[in-house]
């Protein structure tokens, strides 16, 4: 399927991303964002295009391109996501990496993607959480609505007056900091997997990714992420994955996944607590199902409104409600990187 939009008597077309298209794609990708992939060391534009786009253990993404006189300039996918709600799995696509070049930006090459999307047969939403320009195009687009989820929250994890020094001078932040937990390869082969997995599942109906061992193992493949763990006799009952990442003068523990109940606050708290000290970070940031369970261990949330989804039902009728802030349950891994 392919789409046209004429701009200055010139067409731009959407169609389906060709292996011989990724030199361009990612030529796009990289002076469209500046750098991409972000704050991910050791992995090529290249690398990171295969494992985002073709090896994802929920299906490959939909790649797509927009062309203006042969020469791709602009790109975007779907990737193939799946939500597990109660006992039930909700097929998704979730839109990502949209991206134009910077001088044929506002020439109508974002809505050429987007008309050049098909979704597949058994998707019952699409979702995404875009940047501040996709929303604009989202909302062009039609029928999208957008939804803000309270998905993540910010804690000090060292004393004020040190932060304060640190924001004072800037040279004073090292340039990488050392972690001092395992990679997370080493808690997937723990036999206790399957048990942490199962007892994170929000209860009741809420949206949370089907996060499968074959899923947690691609998505947290790269190196820089770590795995701390609480263990009761002998056994490990409670875990998290995180990784630390350098914002202007501070350095922040992204706490992706808590893999516990969230009922259990001494061993929530004892995580906090490990994600801590493995790293000399100035603050902790995690995701809660509510503020009330975000405030009992600390932490606030940072900004007036939350995070902005872009959602669109596929299906009539659906449970639960995606439109709805209350429907959601995402964590940091979810949404960053990806």
């Amino acid at each position: 399927m392919s789409t046209a939009s004429t701009v200055n008597q010139r067409a731009v077309t959407g169609r389906a991303f060709h292996v011989g298209d990724e030199p361009e794609v990612l030529d796009v990708l990289v002076r469209a964002f500046g750098e991409w992939p972000r704050d991910v060391p050791g992995v090529t534009p290249a690398e990171f295009l295969r494992w985002k786009h073709t090896e994802s253990p929920f299906g490959p993404s939909r790649m797509l391109v927009a062309e203006r006189e042969g020469a791709v300039v602009g790109f975007g996918a779907d990737m193939r996501w799946q939500f597990r709600t109660g006992d039930r799995v909700v097929a998704a696509v979730r839109g990502v990496d949209l991206a134009v070049l910077p001088e044929y930006r506002g020439m109508g090459v974002s809505m050429a993607v987007r008309g050049a999307a098909q979704y597949p047969s058994d998707a019952a939403l699409f979702w995404s959480n875009p940047n501040a320009a996709a929303r604009v195009g989202d909302r062009k687009a039609g029928k999208r609505q957008g939804v803000e989820v309270l998905a993540d929250f910010l804690r000090p994890s060292r004393p004020a007056r040190t932060i304060g020094r640190r924001l004072a001078s800037a040279s004073r932040t090292p340039a990488r900091v050392i972690v001092e937990a395992p990679p997370v390869a080493e808690l997937l082969d723990d036999p206790a997997w399957m048990t942490l997995l199962a007892s994170s599942a929000p209860p009741g109906e809420q949206l949370m990714t089907a996060r499968t061992p074959a899923y947690m193992r691609w998505r947290y493949r790269h190196d820089s992420y770590r795995a701390v763990r609480v263990e009761s006799g002998g056994a490990t009952r409670a875990a998290a994955v995180f990784r630390c990442r350098r914002h202007g003068s501070f350095w922040v523990s992204h706490i992706c996944e808590l893999l516990v109940d969230e009922r259990d606050h001494r061993s929530v708290a004892r995580l906090l607590g490990e994600v801590r000290d493995a790293a000399p970070a100035d603050f902790l940031r995690c995701s809660f199902r509510s503020r009330a369970q975000a405030v009992r261990h600390g932490f606030v949330h940072p900004r007036r409104r939350g995070c902005a989804l872009t959602v669109h039902p596929l299906r009539e009728e659906l449970l639960p409600d995606p439109t709805l802030a209350r429907s959601w349950s995402l964590s940091i891994g979810d949404l960053e990187l990806l």
